[in-house]
């Protein structure tokens, strides 16, 4: 049985949780205005929930939210189809996620938040679910989660996972508490060379450490979701749309400005907005009155007619209709110091990409897109106006941009199997 290096460093962050722990409580409680989950589940927060018999002996993969279960997906499905009959729970942190998590696996999967990282409040979830492995996606290692798990004999799987050098600079100044944590890990599976070379210098064991690819490459899309996206097309017919998804606070006024001065020369053109949390739908719809353009809701059920300039997308697991609909689309989180998000949803329908400069968290494509002049990157209205005018005028532009978006994403496909066979592995060693 593995014995976990339980350091000062391990009990010291413990402590300072135990410590904090009445603030996160009350942050629970303040979020629990816009979102009542918050309140109403707080006894997951403790791992004070029963956890049913048919979950025991899963494999758990925790998804901190929307993103990283977006990008765990396909992995999950193919632990869902393998004729195995073995049960998956799935943890996340934000009840956006949950949401998600619910709309697309229902009851095909035990689902609850994370426990709070208190070893206490950890080692009953663990002890309560028993689970035949932990898999853990991108960077979202707590300490307790990991060294509670491997102190039950239970394997540790990091998948995805990416690693920027100012993350890596920051695990090197925590490598007292973080350094046990990463070298507890069972697997590590990096996306990049570059990330592997990180994932060494901040812990990670060689012998545990894989260059397996990027799962979000492995972007299933539904029949359902071409039909939806088919069903969309005949009712816009020949509408240029131009799609503004995973957007945050302060880049939406910028969107309606540019999207405004587009107007006057190209009337037709429908902006559809999805902004990334839930909790804001309100507040952009709020900006949309201000703005005096014609919009529709579509948590209201109203269709879109040929008087619509705005669909404000208030609604969870649509996005990838949103950006099979469009003929050019911005990734949002990259106007704003958020890093931005996953421009491969819009590469597997063909849709070039426009972006902020602020794409940290999603570098390495990003890079390779920038390599192949396959993206366009703005810095505010203004050049996001003179781009997205540009492409919607040339049409010729926007789709040999697109085809070579999706060509890219075509090429790196296959890392879902590899994963897999490496948490099989894992499994079946315990």
């Amino acid at each position: 049985m593995y014995t976990p290096n339980s350091t000062f460093g391990v009990r010291i962050y413990s402590a300072l949780l135990y410590l904090f722990t009445p603030l996160i409580l009350l942050y629970f409680g303040w979020q629990s205005r816009k979102n009542p989950d918050y309140r109403g589940r707080m006894g997951e927060r403790f791992a004070r929930q029963v956890i049913p018999q048919e979950a025991r002996g899963a494999i758990m993969f925790h998804c901190v939210s929307v993103g990283e279960f977006m990008a765990a997906r396909p992995l999950i499905e193919r632990f869902l189809n393998d004729g195995s009959d073995r049960p998956v729970v799935i943890t996340c942190m934000t009840p956006t996620a949950s949401d998600l998590v619910r709309t697309i696996f229902a009851d095909k999967v035990y689902h609850c938040y994370l426990p709070l990282d208190l070893p206490t409040v950890m080692k009953r979830f663990l002890k309560a679910l028993q689970p035949r492995a932990v898999v853990i996606l991108e960077t979202e290692l707590w300490p307790n989660l990991v060294l509670q798990s491997r102190a039950l004999d239970i394997p540790v799987a990091l998948v995805n996972g990416r690693m920027s050098e100012q993350s890596a600079r920051g695990y090197i100044r925590l490598s007292w508490l973080f350094k046990p944590v990463w070298a507890a890990l069972s697997y590590c599976a990096a996306q990049t060379d570059v990330a592997a070379e990180r994932f060494l210098d901040i812990g990670v064991r060689p012998e545990a450490l894989d260059i397996a690819g990027n799962l979000k490459f492995d972007i299933h899309v539904p029949p359902s979701t071409r039909d939806d996206v088919s069903e969309f097309k005949a009712l816009l017919g020949n509408r240029p749309v131009v799609t503004a998804g995973s957007t945050h606070d302060g880049e939406e006024t910028q969107l309606l400005d540019a999207f405004r001065r587009i107007l006057p020369s190209k009337p037709r053109t429908l902006l559809i907005l999805v902004p990334r949390h839930l909790e804001r739908f309100d507040e952009v719809a709020k900006k949309l009155d201000a703005s005096g353009l014609r919009y529709v809701r579509r948590s209201s059920g109203r269709p879109i007619t040929e008087d619509t300039q705005v669909l404000l997308a208030d609604s969870m697991g649509e996005l990838l209709i949103w950006y099979g609909l469009a003929t050019v689309a911005f990734v949002g989180g990259s106007l704003i110091e958020r890093g931005g998000h996953n421009p491969l949803e819009p590469m597997a329908f063909g849709v070039p990409v426009i972006s902020g400069r602020h794409i940290f968290n999603f570098s390495e494509i990003y890079q390779q897109l920038d390599q192949r002049q396959a993206v366009r990157w703005v810095d505010d209205a203004d050049s996001l106006y003179a781009t997205l005018s540009g492409l919607l005028t040339t049409i010729e532009t926007a789709q040999r941009l697109g085809a070579q978006a999706q060509q890219l994403f075509s090429q790196h496909r296959g890392a879902t199997a590899r994963m897999k066979s490496r948490v099989e592995q894992l499994v079946s060693n315990t």
